[in-house]
C-alpha cells in the first residue's frame, strides 16, 4: 500500500449517521443503547472494585488516574442509559472510554492484572471500527499498544518474559484484527447502501436516503445558526403528456435535465437534491433568510428553460435551524413535518394551474 492510498484510507469519514439509520429502520436502536450502557457499567463497576480491593493503586497520582477512569465510565454509561447520543458525543465515548481504560491500565500496581486489563481496550476498538473512522481504529491501536507495552516490559521485569511476550502479542493481535474486520465489513455494506441509496437514472439521493443525508448536511456542515432549513418539493406538471407524445426516452431525460437543473438552483447553497419517485424532487437547504421565494422561483424558472418544454409545480416550507434538536428522531420528525407541509403547498400551487410556487407557513 502507497502513503498515498494509506493517507487516503485513514482519511475515509465516519459512517456513524447512516448506522445509525440502519439501526433504527430496523427497531434496533433501544436493545444497541441497553447493550452499550451495560458494558460501560459493567466496567465501570470493574473499576470501583478494584479501587475498593487490597490491590488498589497507590495513593497520589495513581489513585486518582483511577478515579479518572472510573468517571469517565460514569459518564459513558450515563450518556448511553439517557439517549442515543450525536456523531460529536458518539466520539467523545470513544475517546474518554480509549484513555479511561489507559489511565487504569497504568496505574494499577500488579503488572500481570495491567496487561491483563489492556483486553478492555478491544471493547473501544470494536465500538470504533463499527461507528466511526479507520484514523479513530489506528489512534485506539496506537493507544493500547503502547499501554500494553509499558505493561508487558513490567511483567518482564518480574522474570516472566516468555508470558510478557506471549500476552503482549495476544492483546495486540486482538486490538488490530477485530476492529480491522469489522471497519472492513461496514465499509463493505457502507458501499452497497449508498449504491442503494442513488436513484439509478438521475444519480440522486433517494427518498430513503433524503433524511440521512439532510441530518448529516446539518451536523457537518457550518451553518449560519440565524438560517432555516427549507425543504422544496417539486412536482412536474404534466409529465405524463412527455411520455405519451415523445416515449419513455423522452421522460427519463427529462428526469435527469430536471434533476440537473435542481443542483444548479441551489449551487450557491448548501443543499441536498433527491428524487422522491416518478417525478417528485425533494430539496432540503441551508436558506440564509425566512423568505424562501427566491429559492422557489429559480427552481421554478429552471425547470421551464429545459428545452423539453415542462414545467413544475413548487412547495416550499422551512424551519428555523436553531429550533432543531439534533438528535436523530428530532431531525426526522422535523423534516417529516416539513416535507408533508412542502407536499401540501406544492399541490396548492398545482390546483392553481402548476408553473408557480407556494409557500406553507409553519407555527
Amino acid at each position: 500500500m502507497t502513503a498515498t492510498h494509506t493517507r487516503r484510507w485513514l482519511a475515509r469519514t465516519n459512517h456513524y449517521e447512516w448506522i445509525t439509520d440502519y439501526l433504527a429502520a430496523r427497531g434496533a436502536t433501544g436493545a444497541v443503547r441497553a447493550l452499550m450502557a451495560t458494558i460501560a457499567a459493567s466496567l465501570t463497576i470493574c473499576l470501583l472494585v478494584l479501587l475498593l480491593s487490597v490491590d488498589t493503586p497507590r495513593p497520589g497520582i495513581p489513585k486518582a488516574m483511577m478515579w479518572t477512569a472510573f468517571a469517565g465510565g460514569v459518564a459513558g454509561a450515563v450518556l448511553w442509559t439517557l439517549r442515543w447520543p450525536s456523531r460529536r458525543q458518539s466520539l467523545a465515548f470513544a475517546l474518554v472510554t480509549n484513555a479511561s481504560v489507559a489511565l487504569a491500565c497504568l496505574s494499577y500496581p500488579n503488572p500481570h492484572g495491567a496487561l491483563f486489563g489492556c483486553i478492555a481496550f478491544a471493547t473501544t476498538a470494536a465500538y470504533i471500527g463499527f461507528f466511526h473512522s479507520t484514523a479513530l481504529v489506528a489512534y485506539n491501536f496506537v493507544v493500547a499498544a503502547t499501554v500494553a507495552v509499558i505493561a508487558a516490559l513490567r511483567v518482564a521485569q518480574t522474570g516472566h518474559v516468555a508470558l510478557a511476550v506471549v500476552d503482549l502479542f495476544l492483546i495486540t493481535q486482538i486490538n488490530i484484527v477485530m476492529p480491522v474486520a469489522i471497519h472492513l465489513l461496514i465499509r463493505s455494506l457502507g458501499v452497497d447502501l449508498e449504491r442503494a441509496g442513488r436513484d439509478p437514472l438521475t444519480g440522486l439521493l433517494n427518498r430513503r436516503s433524503f433524511q440521512r443525508y439532510t441530518a448529516k448536511m446539518l451536523d457537518e456542515v457550518a451553518i449560519d445558526p440565524d438560517a432555516h432549513l427549507v425543504v422544496v418539493m417539486v412536482d412536474l406538471d404534466n409529465f405524463k403528456r412527455i411520455n405519451d407524445t415523445r416515449g419513455h426516452q423522452a421522460g427519463d431525460d427529462a428526469l435527469v435535465a430536471v434533476g440537473r437543473a435542481l443542483g444548479q438552483a441551489v449551487a450557491d447553497t448548501v443543499a441536498v437534491v433527491a428524487r422522491n419517485g416518478g417525478e417528485e424532487f425533494v430539496v432540503a437547504a441551508a436558506y440564509e433568510t425566512n423568505d424562501p421565494e427566491p429559492l422557489a422561483r429559480r427552481v421554478c424558472e429552471g425547470i421551464a428553460r429545459l428545452p423539453m418544454s415542462i414545467t413544475a409545480s413548487v412547495g416550499t416550507a422551512s424551519v428555523p435551524i436553531r429550533n432543531l434538536r439534533r438528535t436523530p428522531a428530532h431531525l426526522r420528525s422535523s423534516v417529516d413535518r416539513l416535507v408533508g407541509a412542502a407536499d401540501e403547498a406544492m399541490y396548492a400551487a398545482k390546483r392553481a394551474g402548476g408553473n408557480r410556487h407556494h409557500h406553507a407557513a409553519l407555527n
